[in-house]
């Protein structure tokens, strides 16, 4: 790859990454940062219109880009039926982020149907809504159910009167099961530097 080609790269991926916090000036803040002309890097925004990776708003005087949505899908799926995620990933996630590298659908894949199996088994809900957006440098998927909501459940499960006491209810649940983790390590390792037979 040339240096001209890369740089041309570079500049471009600039522009993506920083148009959303700078819809406005993103062609000030890349000619700052390379040392070129506003006209060089118009030039670069235009050509990322032109593949759709940009979309224009607003006319000369109060023009602004964002990133253009490359994929925009979403669905609904029903509780009370036999939701499995890793089905919903399998048909129906999994061919929207197929091109991305194996190791990002890999998180994709863990946290996808780790947050819709929490939806699935602890809700309580009818319904759950996922949402994938897919842009030049981004993917979002978002998981939203009807169901109560973890803290009304614990405070309903332990009949408190606010809701707030809930937060308080599950820090000190998180904190007490730290500390429990942490006596069970320590004695493990103790086991362990006792008992030379204990390691594998």
């Amino acid at each position: 790859m040339s240096k001209v080609r890369k740089r041309g790269e570079q500049i471009r991926h600039f522009i993506l990454e920083n148009v959303e916090e700078h819809p406005r000036d993103v062609a000030t803040l890349a000619s700052q940062e390379f040392g070129i002309s506003r006209q060089a890097v118009s030039k670069h925004i235009q050509h990322l219109v032109e593949q759709k990776a940009l979309v224009v708003k607003g006319s000369t005087k109060s023009r602004s880009y964002q990133l253009h949505p490359q994929v925009e899908w979403m669905q609904t799926y029903d509780l009370s039926s036999n939701l499995a995620e890793d089905i919903v990933w399998d048909s129906d996630i999994k061919p929207l982020v197929i091109d991305l590298p194996n190791n990002v659908r890999d998180i994709w894949l863990y946290g996808f149907t780790e947050m819709l199996n929490n939806a699935i088994d602890h809700s309580s809900g009818k319904a759950v809504i996922v949402q994938l957006e897919r842009t030049a440098i981004d993917t979002q998927i978002v998981i939203s159910d009807d169901g109560e909501g973890i803290f009304k459940k614990i405070q309903r499960e332990l009949q408190l009167h606010d809701e707030r006491h809930a937060v308080l209810e599950l820090a000190t649940a998180i904190l007490s099961m730290r500390i429990i983790l942490t006596k069970i390590f320590i004695l493990n390792s103790y086991q362990w530097l006792e008992y030379p037979f204990c390691r594998s």
